[in-house]
């Protein structure tokens, strides 16, 4: 499955988020993960150049990664005062799976997630549910939306950015997990197999298999099956 390409971010924004960096990651260790090269690339040059007191590099900056193997490589196991700063996909794939591993670990590191617009719903209540100590939009880094997630995080807090806030709310629904036989049925949906193709394989009525898959749409608040598959691979949910 092709996945939409992101525009990259432009400089006067990568200057911003390195200059707040600075300011606000003192407490920290810093490891970054972004499959975004040339992101990674100026503001690892930046940190290395600007000499803040104290020092970030080499000292306060573990490693700029690209996979989440390579974040679980660098990742120390003594973490707590280390900050993961996540992009919301990696060069080998959804982000999720790492989130959970990460919460899983005996004195886990922060994690700070940052998403792009256009956000998914369900994408950001599976990132709040897997407990990320802050969640941002990178689009509204201009905001200050950066500074104030650091700064709470600093305080001890929890952040979840306005515009992800929205989401979590919304209408009072919080995307429900799904059930066992909704699961077996997702990557089957995500093969693009028919109602009556995935009936078939699951030894199901066809009546059933399309009300699993009403179901999918409705928990992952989708408009198509198309975009379910989207969603799914993105939430680490199929491969």
């Amino acid at each position: 499955m092709v996945k939409p390409e992101r525009a990259e971010p432009n400089p006067e924004s990568l200057l911003a988020f390195t200059a707040q960096v600075h300011r606000a990651l003192q407490p920290w260790r810093l490891l970054i993960a972004t499959a975004h090269r040339p992101y990674a690339n100026l503001l690892g040059l930046q940190l290395a150049n600007a000499q803040p007191v104290p020092p970030l590099l080499p000292q306060r900056l573990l490693a700029i990664c690209e996979t989440a193997s390579a974040v679980l490589e660098h990742l120390p196991e003594a973490a707590s005062d280390v900050i993961v700063f996540l992009d919301e996909t990696l060069r080998d794939g959804s982000v999720y799976p790492l989130l959970r591993e990460l919460r899983q670990r005996p004195g886990p590191p922060t994690i700070l997630l940052a998403m792009s617009r256009p956000l998914q719903p369900a994408l950001v209540q599976a990132a709040w549910r897997e407990g990320v100590n802050a969640l941002v939009c990178s689009d509204d880094y201009g905001t200050g939306e950066l500074a104030r997630a650091l700064t709470a995080l600093g305080q001890g807090e929890r952040y979840c950015g306005s515009s992800m806030a929205a989401l979590l709310v919304g209408d009072g629904r919080v995307t429900s997990a799904l059930s066992r036989r909704e699961l077996d049925v997702l990557p089957l949906l995500a093969e693009g197999l028919s109602n009556r193709q995935i009936a078939a394989r699951l030894q199901i009525a066809e009546v059933t298999a399309r009300d699993h898959v009403h179901h999918i749409l409705q928990k992952l608040q989708v408009g198509d099956r198309t975009a379910a598959a989207a969603l799914a691979v993105r939430l680490g949910l199929v491969r």
